[in-house]
């Protein structure tokens, strides 16, 4: 059994004369068609005539429905979807679509001789009365089906973060480190530039960097080189990045800014830099690792290992960078499936990965400072308001998971999202709370011993005793800056974890 609504919305625009319909043709008569397109719509949904009767005569559908006590007069009811609407006293009918505050939105045959859409006040006079089917029929939307499938699917990974959530605050906090790598140690830097074919190594001043971001920034190598014209580089030369024999940074020349003292001044991004170029990008239940795949074949980018995000999504992002295309569809995997990811290069081949430890530990003997932020003032949510749009009834229909007690201390921090099912609404709102209504701290490590296996989007082990919090635990790189000076490596890292109490 399908739904009138779905049925009749695909005839609007259909014109004929009242001799010569379709509708009528399937009737056996020709002749007024308003009836006769209410009986073949229930016809082609599947609709029973014990539910929805063949009539080609206003009047007679009104009594039918009386004498089965399924009539409304007006004003006395508000009418639902698929509910038959008469008018004139009998002189006219229709299909109710919606009902929306004080209006009543129908489609109706032969109305200026069309099928079309109508509306008008529930105190409307002309309006007599309904014939009640929504209640009757059980009838569910081929759409409808499909939001149910897709609602089991998210229960499904909702399901699944709660797990997480309740895992990560039952884990044992963080004791074992391995503390060998934080000694500090001399380093030998080769940097390799490329032009015309040529590969040669460029002498470079101290003070080069090379800094990656978790989100939405390529990875950026600075430096210093002097002028040799046995070695001239130009933009676009590939440029790569050895420390101690490993492999660290590959890029591309974008800036070069001589100076009168002979020296260059060079600034080179890797891959992600041609993330800024924007696009519009049109996709259908596609995961945002088959995202990265397609962006990356459209824009000649090389990709090593992807993790499999499987959330699947549907969406039209316009006119905007590969950055925030990318990031769009990561952020929507952590809000429905709970699943963070990280996008970065290594080393000439873009990588996809959910954060990974790094055992280099942090703390007081580490670092030689610190800058410490409680902040409630970025996604943080202490009440999730869920609104499903409830077509059959014409209402929005809201469901509200909220923290009282930080709403006292906080004031109402609101997340707002419209959701397909009704199903998910109580788990959805759960998990959200779960994720959101917490102090977001943010940690800033100066001059930390280097390390070149430390990337944004990676863990790193965190002893420290700051302000109103003990640390010990694993905490997101946010961004981290290698330095290298005198042959030796420090790093300044942005690390945060929403609370540091409950995971990272």
């Amino acid at each position: 059994m399908a739904d009138l609504i779905d049925i009749a919305k695909k005839e609007i625009g259909c014109k004929a004369s009242e001799s010569n319909t379709k509708y009528g043709r399937w009737y056996g008569i020709q002749g007024p068609w308003c009836a006769m397109f209410v009986s073949w719509c229930a016809h082609q949904a599947g609709v029973s005539s014990s539910i929805v009767p063949k009539f080609a005569y206003v009047p007679s559908g009104i009594s039918w429905y009386k004498n089965k006590g399924r009539y409304k007069s007006s004003g006395s009811y508000t009418p639902k979807r698929n509910d038959i609407i008469f008018f004139g006293g009998g002189s006219h009918v229709g299909i109710v679509e919606s009902t929306k505050g004080s209006t009543v939105y129908t489609i109706e045959g032969n109305t200026t001789n069309s099928v079309a859409r109508r509306q008008y006040a529930k105190s409307s006079s002309y309006i007599t009365g309904y014939g009640l089917v929504n209640q009757y029929t059980g009838a569910t939307t081929k759409s409808e089906e499909k939001k149910d499938a897709s609602a089991e699917k998210e229960l499904a990974h909702l399901k699944k973060v709660l797990k997480t959530i309740e895992k990560q605050k039952a884990a044992p906090k963080v004791e074992d480190y391995e503390i060998s790598s934080v000694i500090p140690n001399k380093v030998k830097v080769e940097l390799l530039v490329t032009h015309s074919g040529k590969t040669y190594q460029l002498p470079v001043k101290d003070g080069m960097k090379v800094t990656y971001e978790r989100k939405n920034a390529p990875g950026k190598l600075t430096f210093s080189t002097i002028f040799d014209n046995n070695k001239k580089i130009y933009n676009g030369d590939p440029v790569s990045l050895r420390v101690n024999g490993k492999d660290f940074f590959f890029g591309y020349i974008f800036t070069l800014k001589p100076q009168v003292d002979g020296t260059i001044d060079v600034t080179a991004y890797d891959q992600l830099r041609y993330l800024k170029n924007k696009n519009t990008y049109m996709y259908k239940k596609k995961t945002s690792t088959q995202l990265v795949r397609m962006i990356a074949k459209d824009f000649g980018l090389q990709t090593g290992t992807l993790a499999n995000t499987k959330y699947a999504m549907t969406r039209i992002d316009d006119n905007q960078t590969l950055f925030d295309i990318i990031q769009n569809s990561l952020d929507e995997t952590l809000m429905s499936a709970g699943k963070m990811y990280t996008l970065y290069d290594d080393f000439g081949k873009l990588r996809l990965r959910e954060p990974w430890k790094v055992n280099i530990l942090i703390d007081e003997k580490t670092a030689q400072s610190y800058d410490y932020t409680r902040d409630i003032d970025n996604n943080v949510y202490n009440q999730i308001k869920l609104a499903y749009e409830n077509k059959k009834t014409g209402t929005l229909e809201l469901y509200v998971s909220k923290s009282s007690k930080n709403i006292n201390k906080w004031g109402v921090l609101q997340y707002f999202e419209k959701i397909d099912s009704p199903k998910v609404a109580k788990l959805k709102g759960k998990v959200l709370l779960e994720l959101y209504n917490k102090v977001s701290r943010t940690l800033k490590i100066s001059g930390a011993f280097g390390s070149i296996s430390v990337k944004a989007g990676c863990l790193l082990p965190v002893l420290m005793d700051i302000y109103d919090v003990k640390i010990s635990r694993y905490l997101l790189v946010d961004k981290v800056t290698h330095e290298f000076n005198n042959c030796e490596h420090t790093m300044d890292l942005e690390l945060s974890g929403g609370d540091f109490d409950s995971g990272y």
